[in-house]
């Protein structure tokens, strides 16, 4: 009878266990299929934002192809202020493309500087990046490599060297320039307002004639090159 009652018990228990291990694999399984459904639901997420980043990455630079075409037809000074080359226009590149434009000059690395610049002070990082190439002959100048003097401010004919101003680094240059740009230049209360255009800038920023052509000629030469690179890399 004890030997009997004894075998029921062994029995019970390992009925106990079975069910306790079959329970237990069950929660694994279940588990281990959420995961797997968590890290699929997670990948097609992550899948769809990079579809969507190169989606707005494209439209980006279709608008700047065909914001060029207008430009170079009609002129950096008469597009409307919706064009990526309008002075006021915020550019939703990125450092690194903006980067694109500088490629083969003293200039490159500075994108994301250009981008900071501009956003702090709303200026398009266009017309700051083509002013630095024109004044430093695409990086190369004295100023730009010994005072981190990127646009020959305060620069004067008779003495530019030693007259020009010498700064910390070249972010604070473009930093500099902005500020002044924006307050005096392309603000309707600013001292030297004469439109929202490089033609209206040049009348009393520079001593050359021709110094708002060359400005725009950079222009449409850093936007060419971002458009470049671009396709090259599609």
């Amino acid at each position: 009878m004890k030997v009997r009652n004894s075998i029921k018990k062994l029995i019970c228990t390992a009925a106990i266990l079975t069910l306790g291990i079959t329970l237990a694999n069950t929660k694994s399984f279940a588990g281990s299929k959420d995961k797997k459904d968590l890290m699929y639901y997670g990948l097609q997420k992550i899948n769809a934002e990079t579809y969507n980043l190169r989606d707005m990455k494209k439209e980006r630079f279709d608008k700047l192809d065909k914001d060029l075409d207008k430009a170079i037809e009609i002129g950096c000074d008469n597009v409307n202020s919706k064009s990526y080359f309008y002075l006021l226009q915020d550019m939703p590149f990125t450092g690194s493309e903006l980067d694109y434009g500088l490629a083969d000059t003293g200039l490159y690395g500075l994108g994301q500087d250009f981008k900071d610049v501009s956003e702090k002070y709303g200026i398009n990082p266009l017309l700051l990046m083509a002013m630095a190439k024109h004044e430093t002959g695409n990086g190369t100048s004295d100023l730009f490599r010994e005072k981190n003097n990127l646009f020959g401010f305060n620069a004067i004919d008779h003495d530019p060297y030693n007259m020009a101003s010498k700064f910390k680094d070249p972010k604070d240059s473009i930093d500099t320039v902005a500020k002044h740009l924006k307050e005096e230049y392309l603000d309707k209360n600013g001292t030297y307002f004469n439109g929202v255009s490089a033609k209206g800038i040049g009348t009393s920023y520079a001593s050359d004639p021709e110094w708002s052509q060359k400005v725009n000629s950079m222009m449409i030469e850093i936007a060419d090159k971002m458009l470049e690179t671009y396709k090259a890399g599609q």
